[in-house]
């Protein structure tokens, strides 16, 4: 089975734990990365986020391969 990526981020401030028990409990997940804490944005113009909270460095981008 291909390992599909979830990525996660909050409206609102949240503990690590109770982000950590989304990906354990909720989602069944073994492991999960945590990449930082305050600055991730979320361009996803389909869920109306356009997010500018800092210059952004690192890009994760997902597309549908053919």
């Amino acid at each position: 089975m291909d390992a599909i990526p979830v990525f996660a981020i909050s409206k609102e401030p949240v503990s690590f734990w109770n982000f950590a028990q989304l990906f354990r409990l909720g989602l069944e997940s073994r492991s999960a990365l945590f990449l930082d804490g305050s600055i991730s944005s979320l361009y996803a113009p389909a869920l109306h986020r356009s997010d500018m909270l800092y210059p952004i460095g690192p890009i994760i981008a997902a597309y549908e391969r053919k």
